[in-house]
């Protein structure tokens, strides 16, 4: 007992203690102060380079409307375009569109953006057809860094909202007697501590990023320098540029696309059009396909999802603002296993309940039609340069000749 008291006494122990209480103390009291610090692309820097970036441009370009999505929206439209197909009209299109975003994290871009601009009168959602199938009940860790980002009571909020799990686990114990009978016990809920841990504290939440930053500072200091040295100048954040296509290596179906593209088994010669990043891109997308469910029906994953998609519509409408669907372009291997009607049918009974009386689901599926559509996609979902020019002409297109309609201010 006497060298632990001796141990908590000497005042070396506190020495980390105090260190750590420090940081936490700065981050908490100078909120943002390592955000320009955060590693490129990382989840956490997304979330805060394109908010941050729209929100920056406002006196500029404020917009009228809105787009949401994941990276297939982010990849896959060009604001650029699409702001010359509607400039007759005076208004302006904006996008806050987030790669890697579950919904929670698009309730919580799109409340943050709607505070910020409040000539909005139209939304457009870039649903994936697929994703009510794949509801998720969990908070993964991506998710978690992303809404870390927002309000800290907003996204506390939205994780009771959402009925994520991350506030309690099954907890059981197994008790096996003499005569081999299982018993299991099962006591109540315990939280999970790594989850809230990470929301409340951002030491935690920042320990990966510190990390790479601590044992290469020179790598992300030449980042900032070079972002500081040549700003985005443009209204939108991004802007897709990839030349790469996934017909270069002539895939047929999903099993064709492991084969061709495996990181480990597969030695053919990369296309000199494509790069080792392409080749895994391309499969990590196809064995997502691969192994994701192709049930057509209602499931209780797709309870949840439009349950949290209904939370974003009521946000949106309470503003008396307009909101329409649109479905975009996929390669064909995968949206023919994955896109059929039966799920069309789901999105289209539920939007009918989430967006009365009319709602607008606008399918994009076919742009491709008559044409390869491998040329036009970087991998199985998300557009190259070229497919995200033909998806954002026929957006633009259908928004030019609709405008009128959309823009109705409906009183509901």
């Amino acid at each position: 007992m006497t060298e632990f008291n001796k141990f908590y006494k000497d005042k070396r122990f506190y020495i980390p203690i105090l260190v750590l209480i420090g940081f936490e103390l700065l981050f908490q009291l100078l909120a943002g102060f390592y955000k320009p610090y955060l590693k490129k692309k990382s989840y956490a820097a997304n979330v805060n380079q394109i908010i941050g970036h729209v929100v920056e441009k406002k006196q500029e370009h404020d917009p009228d409307i809105l787009l949401i999505g994941t990276s297939v929206a982010y990849q896959g439209l060009s604001l650029p375009i699409l702001q010359e197909k509607i400039k007759g009209t005076g208004l302006k299109i904006q996008s806050v569109a987030i790669p890697g975003s579950e919904l929670i994290v698009q309730s919580l871009a799109i409340e943050k953006a709607l505070q910020e601009f409040q000539n909005v009168k139209l939304v457009i959602y870039v649903g994936e057809i697929t994703m009510p199938w794949v509801s998720k009940t969990d908070l993964t860790l991506p998710t978690l860094a992303m809404i870390n980002e927002f309000d800290k009571a907003s996204a506390l909020k939205k994780v009771s909202d959402f009925k994520y799990d991350a506030s309690k686990i099954d907890f059981h114990i197994n008790f096996n007697w003499k005569d081999r009978k299982d018993w299991n016990f099962y006591i109540g809920y315990l939280y999970n501590y790594d989850d809230w841990a990470y929301l409340f504290f951002k030491s935690i939440a920042y320990r990966r990023d510190l990390k790479d930053f601590i044992v290469d500072p020179g790598k992300r200091l030449k980042y900032i320098s070079r972002k500081n040295a040549n700003p985005n100048l443009n209204f939108y954040e991004y802007e897709n540029d990839r030349a790469e296509k996934m017909s270069d290596y002539n895939i047929t179906n999903l099993e064709n696309c492991l084969k061709k593209t495996h990181p480990t088994d597969n030695f053919d010669p990369i296309p000199t059009t494509s790069n080792p990043d392409h080749k895994r891109a391309i499969f990590d997308t196809c064995y997502v396909g691969k192994y994701s469910t192709n049930i057509q029906a209602r499931t209780k994953e797709t309870d949840i999802y439009f349950k949290r998609l209904s939370y974003i519509y009521s946000h949106i409408r309470e503003k008396n603002i307009k909101i329409i669907n649109i479905f975009a372009p996929y390669s064909n291997i995968i949206d023919n296993q994955l896109g059929g009607a039966g799920r069309v049918q789901v999105w289209k009974e539920e939007l009918e309940k989430l967006n009365p009386p009319n709602p607008v689901l606008v399918d994009f599926r076919n742009v491709f039609d008559g044409k390869n559509s491998d040329e036009y996609c970087y991998d199985v979902i998300h557009l190259n340069h070229n497919g995200a020019v033909l998806f954002s002409e026929a957006l633009g297109d259908y928004l030019k000749n609709n405008l009128n309609e959309l823009m109705k201010n409906d009183k509901k």
